[in-house]
């Protein structure tokens, strides 16, 4: 299958629950609806005449409550963070610093070559400045609320003069500078429409596609989509001489429809098939609760493989522009307190099969999630997986992980690569929590979630075997701002969980 037939399932206009894998057999929860309802059309002109988007809307908030909601109208959260994007219009490399206070000593935030980008969590209040290779302050950037998450560094334009700023460009910049500078322009005059037709910024880069992988429905908090997997539980672990490394490559790993499930005599006996329930804990952001993802069974496994492998001190920012990335008032380095190491999809058939059972959760073809063989997805830009090994984390008493984002920012396209595949970010993580017992607090939470009840945040307390799905993209293809989440430090006991990232429209490493 190549990905116009993929999209073409994914984007048409009724959603039949086929997933795109050779196994059609599987089935989940039908979604009505002629695609999906937030999605409105947007007319704007940024200059090339009127042109219409279909733009995310989030909807009324009285709609997230089945019965009469608490209140009419949508509470603003108690946490004011937002992600920043700060973007170099250029052609020289400026330095980014965070500044304390206005004076204060300048902390190295990432040097942005001419016409990039980058970002990183932050709150209203503080201070960033752009600045030169000897820190001569080009200009100070004040933060400001949600939905202010753009800051450009402009050198050329002069303030109501067009003109001016015109015959600065045009003695400033060649033409392949000018033709960056102006795709920036666009993106900024495009944020500013999209902004008064949706209430948000558009902090993705003009213009970004939606993405080509399914977004499950969240309309109202309890609601409830299921979706079966062949990828039964294991509940026994298999010797340790079966539990070896997957060599099979490319196209040798596609199973067919009628091939048992590797080590399927360790799995629940009887059990061909396995149902699994999304329940929607929140609607915007989109995050789902799936009650025993993992068997212990499958726990045991993991934690077993943890103790052979040293776990390294958790860092910020470590895939893409901005991602992962937090400023907090304290301290940059107090943002991510963690220890953490990365576990492959071929480490052993249990890892695998938990890779299978979330490509089937989010109705993605499972040779999307490995490397593939050259007759596998051939006229994709990339053959390697669109997944990240899985993110094995531990957390002590006192242990965190603040406020952040997982996607990260994207420079301009290059406009000799295919615009199918630009702007690769992280789409989807899967958290997987592998304890509970004696663990007190370490809850995840989502401070920006909308509702009409509570200033407070969405705490999702930690229970072993449980899943946690959300999107850090929008249906339109933005960036999803009120995707923010933290991990808060166990009072109790440790933690230990896993992640698995899903990146759109490819992995870029």
């Amino acid at each position: 299958m190549n990905w116009k037939q993929a999209a073409s399932i994914l984007f048409s206009p009724i959603f039949f629950c086929q997933p795109i894998t050779v196994w059609a057999e599987l089935q989940c929860s039908a979604l009505d609806g002629d695609g999906d309802p937030t999605l409105k059309e947007m007319t704007y002109d940024i200059g090339y005449g009127e042109q219409t988007f279909l733009a995310y809307v989030e909807p009324d908030v009285k709609t997230f409550y089945t019965g009469d909601p608490p209140a009419s109208t949508k509470v603003i959260p108690k946490f004011d963070g937002l992600a920043t994007k700060f973007i170099n219009m250029s052609n020289k490399q400026v330095h980014l610093y965070w500044e304390p206070y206005e004076g204060g000593e300048l902390a190295a935030i990432e040097m942005l070559e001419p016409f990039s980008a980058t970002g990183t969590a932050s709150h209203p209040g503080h201070i960033f400045v752009f600045a030169d290779a000897d820190k001569n302050i080009l200009e100070r950037v004040y933060i400001e609320e949600h939905p202010n998450n753009n800051y450009a560094y402009d050198p050329y334009f002069v303030e109501d003069d067009p003109e001016a700023t015109d015959d600065v460009l045009q003695k400033e910049l060649n033409e392949e500078e000018y033709d960056k500078y102006i795709q920036w322009l666009d993106t900024l005059n495009f944020s500013d429409q999209y902004l008064e037709f949706t209430g948000r910024a558009y902090i993705a880069n003009y213009l970004r596609n939606r993405p080509l992988h399914h977004i499950w429905r969240a309309d109202y908090f309890g609601q409830e989509h299921w979706v079966e997997t062949r990828e039964t539980h294991f509940e026994q672990v298999p010797p340790q001489e079966v539990l070896t490394r997957i060599e099979d490559v490319g196209s040798e790993r596609i199973m067919e429809e009628s091939q048992p499930r590797l080590l399927s005599e360790y799995r629940t006996p009887g059990q061909t098939k396995l149902n699994m329930t999304l329940k929607v804990l929140s609607v915007a952001p989109r995050v789902f609760e799936i009650s025993n993802f993992l068997s212990p069974t499958e726990v045991d496994h993991i934690l077993q493989t943890a103790g052979a492998i040293t776990l390294g001190r958790s860092s910020i920012g470590d895939i893409g522009k901005g991602q992962d990335k937090s400023i907090e008032d304290s301290s940059i380095s107090d943002t991510r307190t963690s220890l953490n190491s990365w576990i492959s999809r071929e480490t052993s058939p249990i890892f695998d099969a938990i890779y299978r059972r979330a490509a089937d959760l989010m109705r993605i073809d499972e040779a999307l999630l490995r490397d593939r063989g050259p007759d596998e997805y051939s006229d994709w830009p990339t053959s390697g997986s669109l997944a990240e090994s899985l993110q094995l984390v531990h957390y002590d008493p006192g242990q965190k992980y603040t406020a952040h984002h997982d996607f990260g920012f994207s420079d301009l396209d290059d406009p000799n690569k295919d615009k199918r595949f630009t702007q690769a970010t992280r789409f989807a993580t899967l958290l997987l929590y592998l304890n509970s017992e004696g663990l007190e607090g370490g809850e995840t939470t989502f401070p920006r979630w909308s509702n009409a009840e509570s200033f407070d945040q969405l705490r999702v307390n930690p229970q072993e075997g449980k899943a946690v799905l959300f999107y850090s993209q929008l249906p339109d293809g933005n960036l999803d701002d009120f995707s923010q989440h933290a991990a808060l430090p166990p009072r109790e006991g440790e933690k230990w969980l896993m992640n698995l990232w899903v990146w759109d429209p490819k992995y870029a490493d």
